[in-house]
């Protein structure tokens, strides 16, 4: 589906440029456009991984970032994920409910706790993360290395002129390409582009 859908926009390209052979409008919405759809259909198979626990995306990603940063604050998983506070304590009472996590709160009225994976909750975390990349690692196989290659070395010229700081943030500790799908915006990084994080409409809970 997602190699039908780039053929359709490599398709579109040709057309538009030879109607519009000065313009770079096009190439100006391709990319967040075709990234955008990159990063709905990684949503669509993360919600297929944990449908069955009735949890969606929106839950997978918060399981996902404490198995990678560990137990955290709300405060630290809606900064970590780029999430709104509501959000955050709308997702964390679902994990809950549904046995994924627990707090280490002293006392119920206690405001300074950290949010802990059960054991469940971490190897539903862990299996997204596998599944995912396997997915991917599938998707990819289709596609020459050489293509492959050719292709990483565009997006990250194209990605140069973006951001000025991109050489730090390859050089950065976020090599988990979790960090990459999630979190754009590391603490005391400066704002990255990479993969949107917002929940999208009708996957917030």
């Amino acid at each position: 589906m997602l190699l039908g859908f780039v053929w359709t926009i490599v398709k579109a390209s040709c057309d538009i440029g030879k109607s519009v052979p000065d313009s770079n409008i096009y190439w100006n919405s391709y990319l967040p456009i075709f990234f955008d759809r990159m990063n709905a259909c990684m949503r669509k198979h993360m919600t297929g991984e944990v449908s069955n626990y009735g949890l969606t995306s929106a839950h997978a990603v918060y399981l996902i970032a404490l198995v990678l940063n560990g137990p955290m604050t709300q405060r630290e998983m809606s900064a970590f994920l780029d999430m709104d506070a509501a959000n955050t304590n709308r997702v964390v009472k679902t994990l809950r409910e549904k046995g994924m996590v627990y707090d280490d709160r002293i006392s119920p009225d206690a405001r300074n706790y950290r949010i802990h994976l059960t054991e469940i909750g971490r190897k539903l975390g862990k299996d997204v993360m596998d599944s995912t990349t396997r997915w991917m690692d599938d998707v990819m196989s289709v596609v020459p290395r050489e293509d492959v290659l050719n292709m990483r070395s565009t997006l990250l010229r194209i990605l140069n002129e973006m951001d000025p700081d991109l050489e730090d943030y390859m050089k950065s500790k976020y090599a988990n390409q979790f960090y990459t799908y999630l979190h754009s915006n590391p603490e005391g990084e400066k704002e990255r582009f990479f993969v949107s994080r917002r929940v999208r409409d009708g996957d917030e809970e």
